[in-house]
């Protein structure tokens, strides 16, 4: 807009709302213009502070190690025993019973150890 339309455009305001209202019809644009470029302002500042955000979440995650497996860690624990198989204890009158190894009855607390030497009645 050159000089020559400002100087028209004030020219026909002056007319219009007349010397007394003119004054402050322009601090009322002055105001409205104020809190357009402060909600501007507000609203560019709330837009770079969740880039700034977003950038530090991507920062973070690429500096984490990855995320721990499901599945527990291995471990060289030995893999688990079939059971005993059953066997035939003459003494119980050949009532089937389970027999314990050696590595078993060294396993188990002494009460269990004691009531598994029990022959069933």
């Amino acid at each position: 807009m050159s000089l020559a339309d400002s100087i028209f455009i004030f020219t026909l305001a002056l007319i219009i709302f007349g010397p007394k209202k003119l004054p402050e019809m322009a601090r009322q644009l002055g105001k409205l213009v104020g809190e357009f470029r402060r909600a501007s302002n507000e609203f560019k500042f709330q837009i770079e502070e969740e880039l700034r955000q977003a950038e530090q979440r991507e920062r973070k995650e690429a500096s984490a190690p990855a995320e721990p497996s499901i599945l527990p860690p291995k471990t060289d624990a030995p893999a688990p025993t079939e059971p005993a198989p059953l066997t035939v204890n003459p003494a119980a009158g050949a009532e089937p019973r389970n027999t314990l190894s050696a590595s078993q009855e060294e396993v188990l607390p002494a009460h269990f150890a004691q009531t598994a030497e029990k022959p069933h009645a």
